[in-house]
């Protein structure tokens, strides 16, 4: 059996006590294609009702230990800024179901089963205010998606290199 010194023991221990909580990021993105509208319909003042344009839903979940107390402060999807809404608690384990076959209904498990809190953090519109430092931008160019929490009044971040695909929602 191997021995350790005995500072470097300490040293570990210290930087476990010390350094920021383990975070985990779990990141979805889904094509989400608006219904079609009849033709001919008009809104009061008689202007044709264009048909919305498709558009990416984004389920974005982040899971830490109990004891921590994390609060999102910022997200980055792809290199763009977006718009945090009020994130949610949710309980373990986050399923997403596709209802597209009526008959035969496919679950996903977006987050599996665990103690630690999940948080949902909604995404909302793209931000106009788009302030990254060198080291955002480093993790923006080499991650699809990048948070960022406020812990213990400090700044983090948690990345995933590529985001998951759902499968498509179509509207009526």
């Amino acid at each position: 059996m191997k021995k350790i010194p005995l500072f470097s023991v300490i040293f570990i221990v210290g930087l476990n006590l010390f350094g920021q909580p383990s975070v985990k990021i779990f990141a979805y993105e889904q094509d989400n294609l608006p219904g079609t509208r009849p033709a001919g319909v008009v809104d009061e003042n008689g202007k044709p009702i264009k048909k919305a344009a498709p558009k990416k839903n984004y389920l974005i979940y982040l899971s830490f230990k109990q004891k921590y107390s994390v609060k999102p402060a910022q997200i980055f999807i792809k290199g763009q800024s977006y718009e945090l809404g009020s994130y949610t608690l949710r309980k373990a384990p986050v399923e997403y179901v596709d209802n597209m076959i009526p008959n035969n209904r496919e679950k996903v498990v977006l987050v599996p089963a665990t103690d630690n809190k999940v948080l949902e953090i909604p995404v909302a519109e793209p931000s106009l205010e788009q302030k990254k430092t060198s080291n955002v931008q480093n993790l923006t160019a080499k991650n699809e998606i990048v948070v960022a929490y406020m812990w213990n009044n400090k700044k983090y971040y948690v990345s995933l290199k590529q985001i998951k695909q759902l499968p498509t929602n179509v509207n009526e």
